[in-house]
């Protein structure tokens, strides 16, 4: 059966409001894309009044199987202890305190973009080619839909899975040290970091209910230096990841603490 991709952008006023893809069987197309406009037109910051829709055939043998990133979940007091548990990650992936300041405030402040920030961890600067705009990564799915949002079952939060899902296949960028993201639904107040030696962590908290910011930001690393090949493997390869989610244990922010110590 042929596989094909969907993608859905919505906006209100002009105004970007949501946006959500799967890699699903063409049996389920139909079916995806009503999903993906009811979502569109019920969303917490309002109805969209103009939704994009595209569909793409894949081939499958342009397709990578990856692992997904293992999960852990940090359960903090407030969106300021999540932000120390993300400071706390970056110094232990020897990023310096000035650079971890600069990261942070560049996170808080990346309200209304589309894509992601992608950072140059060594000089520091912004990478896109577009700022307002920038780094979109897309063609990303779970190998199997009983775990994404087309599933009867509902066994994972669908925040979560397609987080999940995208930070995987950044993770899995040779070029890509980490990523920091949180949502901007207003409802929504979870975030994480994703690293190769932590994987993703969930933070319960990164941002107050009801903040209508958030955004994400790639650490690129420039001593392997090949920008296009980086930006062009997150915006345009073909990736699914294996449905075999590996949870571990929740840890508090005082345990935390002392993975840090640890190293």
């Amino acid at each position: 059966m042929k596989l094909y991709s969907i993608k859905m952008r919505s906006s209100k006023d002009h105004n970007h409001i949501s946006g959500a893809e799967n890699i699903i069987n063409e049996g389920d197309l139909e079916k995806g894309v009503n999903l993906l406009i009811k979502r569109a037109l019920s969303h917490c910051k309002g109805s969209a009044d103009s939704i994009n829709i595209k569909i793409e055939e894949i081939i499958k043998e342009e397709i990578d199987i990856i692992e997904p990133l293992q999960v852990t979940t940090v359960d903090v007091d407030n969106y300021e202890q999540g932000l120390k548990g993300v400071r706390i990650v970056l110094n232990n992936l020897g990023i310096e305190n000035e650079k971890i300041d600069k990261i942070l405030n560049l996170f808080i402040d990346t309200k209304g973009m589309r894509g992601a920030i992608l950072l140059d961890i060594h000089t520091m600067k912004r990478l896109e080619y577009d700022k307002n705009r920038g780094i979109r990564a897309t063609y990303m799915d779970f190998q199997n839909s009983k775990i994404n949002h087309l599933s009867k079952e509902k066994k994972y939060n669908s925040h979560f899975i397609e987080a999940l899902a995208l930070a995987s296949k950044v993770i899995n960028s040779p070029y890509i040290i980490g990523e920091i993201c949180c949502s901007d639904d207003v409802d929504y107040t979870a975030g994480y970091i994703a690293c190769k030696k932590y994987g993703y962590i969930r933070f319960n908290h990164l941002k107050k209910y009801g903040d209508i910011n958030g955004g994400r930001i790639f650490l690129y690393d420039s001593s392997i230096d090949n920008l296009h090949k980086c930006i062009n493997y997150i915006e345009n390869k073909k990736v699914l990841i294996k449905d075999d989610i590996k949870l571990n244990k929740n840890l508090s922010y005082e345990e935390l603490k002392m993975i840090n110590k640890k190293g």
